[in-house]
């Protein structure tokens, strides 16, 4: 139970990074003369 719990939010983790990694350089591109 723990381990499917620490695998979840290990995933939700990775997802959330990968998906604020994109989105953080697109507003950098964007306010970047």
């Amino acid at each position: 139970m723990f381990k499917r719990d620490s695998a979840r939010v290990a995933f939700l983790v990775c997802v959330g990074f990968c998906v604020e990694v994109p989105c953080g350089n697109l507003v950098i591109a964007c306010f970047t003369p």
